[in-house]
């Protein structure tokens, strides 16, 4: 059962700064090595020390809750799928399901792959689960995790699996070892088999930023960071990583984050440099959300998880600061749109807006936004990357003005 509230531990010993970055340090002295976010923005967090947990947060860290406390080994990667499911593969002890939001969990054994160690995990649409595993390869269900009849790149380390932005048929596999067959690898299958490795650095953060435009982060000698134009099938070196990488992010600004040894590292001119972005603690894996950035980081002092604010970034821009004559909800262009599509809206007075994604059946998908605005036109971006393909719709309240409009999520 969930556990009661781990408040807000706050600022480590002195606020780091960077480029306008903030940071603060959660979970203090936890030792951490993986985080994800769900399609409403909920962080999650995985321990890989003496405590054995998952923990989430729904108010950008602000607190933490407890899903789960007992866990038998670390947590080393963790996914969510678009119904809530959650999935956390949980190294020699296989993988941990709940379909209840953390409140109740199974347990799916290691011998479902081979008695390998599960070192990855990502969820895709209609029931699509992949496990990556040490020595092992990749294993794939298509039931939510019930069964994982499909097998590929059986001799290799899969230390991430990563689904397109763009294209739910694809997926990418990061590969790790001191010996054996590491690199990239794709598949154009929903994850049934994968071709590669079409570079040979290891693999450890994939960041995507057009349906052709990838880069990855790497452990290997040299540090090279590498980029692709095809869509990861020939890649070159663009850059020098300060140190072994980890984990990779991009932020809403086109920024690319890296987290390894020495901290954490930011880039604006995708990966030719990267400069500390103020956190210097050992880090593991990473993930952006709106104008913050998820560290998961280890040791009995910097472990935690460390949020970085970016003040200088917004998920929802100004157009035209003038006051428009009236409350306006304009329809997303593109309508249908695959994953991203944009949603313009007018404010008359000053006043809290609240814009909501809702699916076919009333559920609540995502709130954009929630917060104090001044009269104006605005515009914001809406991802619909991890949702299945559908009709949603989109909903704006401020003060008494309600407005819906129909979206088309095509994929």
């Amino acid at each position: 059962m969930k556990k009661g509230i781990i408040i807000l531990v706050f600022l480590a010993a002195a606020l780091s700064r960077s480029e306008s970055q903030t940071w603060v340090q959660t979970l203090n002295g936890i030792s951490m090595w993986a985080v994800c976010a769900d399609v409403q923005g909920n962080v999650y967090a995985g321990t890989s020390g003496t405590v054995k947990a998952i923990y989430k947060t729904t108010n950008g860290g602000q607190n933490w809750l407890t899903l789960l406390s007992n866990g038998a080994s670390n947590f080393l990667s963790l996914s969510v799928d678009s119904l809530g499911n959650i999935f956390a593969a949980n190294s020699a002890n296989g993988v941990m399901k709940s379909t209840d939001g953390g409140n109740n969990w199974t347990n799916i054994p290691a011998s479902v792959f081979n008695g390998k160690t599960c070192q990855s995990v990502c969820c895709g649409r209609n029931g699509i689960v992949i496990v990556g595993t040490v020595s092992g390869g990749t294993f794939r269900s298509t039931d939510y995790g019930v069964t994982f009849p499909d097998t590929s790149i059986t001799s290799s380390s899969i230390v991430l699996v990563s689904k397109d932005r763009y294209n739910a048929n694809i997926f990418y596999a990061g590969a790790s070892s001191t010996s054996g067959v590491t690199g990239f690898f794709i598949s154009t299958n929903a994850g049934a088999s994968f071709t590669g490795p079409y570079a040979t650095y290891n693999c450890w953060g994939i960041v995507q930023k057009s349906t052709t435009e990838l880069y990855y982060a790497t452990t290997s000698t040299g540090y090279p960071f590498s980029k692709s134009t095809d869509g990861g099938y020939t890649w070159i070196s663009v850059g020098v990583q300060p140190a072994a990488m980890r984990g990779a992010a991009l932020d809403l600004a086109g920024n690319i984050y890296i987290s390894g040894n020495n901290g954490v590292f930011k880039s604006t001119n995708n990966g030719q440099t990267f400069n500390n972005a103020g956190m210097t603690s050992s880090a593991n894996l990473c993930v952006c959300v709106g104008n913050k950035i998820y560290v998961a980081a280890t040791g009995t002092t910097t472990g935690g998880v460390w949020i970085g604010t970016d003040t200088t970034i917004s998920s929802i821009n100004p157009v035209n600061t003038g006051i428009p004559g009236m409350f306006s909800l304009e329809q997303n262009f593109p309508n249908p749109f695959n994953p991203e599509t944009r949603i313009n809206f007018n404010l008359a007075k000053n006043g809290n807006v609240t814009i909501s994604i809702y699916d076919a059946a009333g559920k609540l998908i995502e709130k954009l936004i929630d917060e104090f605005k001044p009269a104006g036109t605005y515009s914001l971006a809406f991802n619909g990357s991890g949702l299945c393909s559908g009709i949603y719709y989109c909903k704006m309240q401020a003060g008494d003005f309600n407005e819906t409009r129909k979206m088309a999520l095509v994929k």
